[in-house]
């Protein structure tokens, strides 16, 4: 909950609005129009209650201010390397040198309150990737089981309009494409398992 909805809200607001809103997008809990609808909206925005609404219905709302902390951080972490930079002098000592000083590390970000589940986000994206390649494999066994039906009826044509034995040779369509398939979900399952 925003803490104070009629508080005007700056770029750094809008900023992390719209990066919400683009996470929720990437994950699809919005479609491409409402997300291009909400972001026109959040970039507009005078105040923290106008963020507030457009992602109210999105879990978790409290990532905003989080994210606001964040970016501010970064935001004044760049400005102070800038300001150095400007400050050292030249070679010279007439000018000051435009070169960025060496690279500092990020300031750390602020506490996170107990009830904002950062790490579900990761996960959630791991689930959803797993989702999706346990689909992607699903339809390959779908696409081999129907090339591997449809040669065996193929063989079963020309075993019986032939006049002998003819040698089942569908295995060798199903056989090496099983094995991959299988391997790749062993493998996929057993790393499923081992994932947190």
């Amino acid at each position: 909950m925003v803490r104070h909805p009629t508080m005007r809200a700056s770029d750094v607001d809008r900023e992390a609005a719209v990066t919400l809103l683009r996470e929720h997008h990437l994950v699809g809990r919005l479609t491409l129009a409402e997300f291009n609808e909400r972001m026109g909206a959040a970039i507009a925005a005078v105040t923290l209650g106008d963020l507030a609404r457009l992602i109210s219905d999105l879990p978790p709302p409290e990532h905003l201010e989080a994210d606001v902390e964040v970016i501010r951080a970064r935001m004044a972490y760049e400005e102070a390397r800038t300001r150095a930079a400007l400050a050292r002098p030249s070679v010279s000592g007439t000018e000051p040198a435009m070169s960025m000083p060496p690279a500092m590390p990020l300031p750390e970000a602020p506490p996170v309150p107990a009830d904002v589940r950062w790490s579900a986000a990761p996960q959630r994206r791991s689930r959803d990737g797993w989702a999706a390649t346990a689909r992607g494999l699903r339809a390959a066994w779908t696409v081999l089981n129907a090339v591997t039906a449809l040669n065996v009826v193929i063989w079963l044509l020309v075993a019986v309009a032939g006049t002998g034995v003819v040698y089942f040779w569908p295995v060798w369509v199903y056989g090496p494409a099983a094995a991959v398939l299988g391997s790749i979900q062993m493998i996929l399952w057993r790393h499923g398992r081992a994932a947190p």
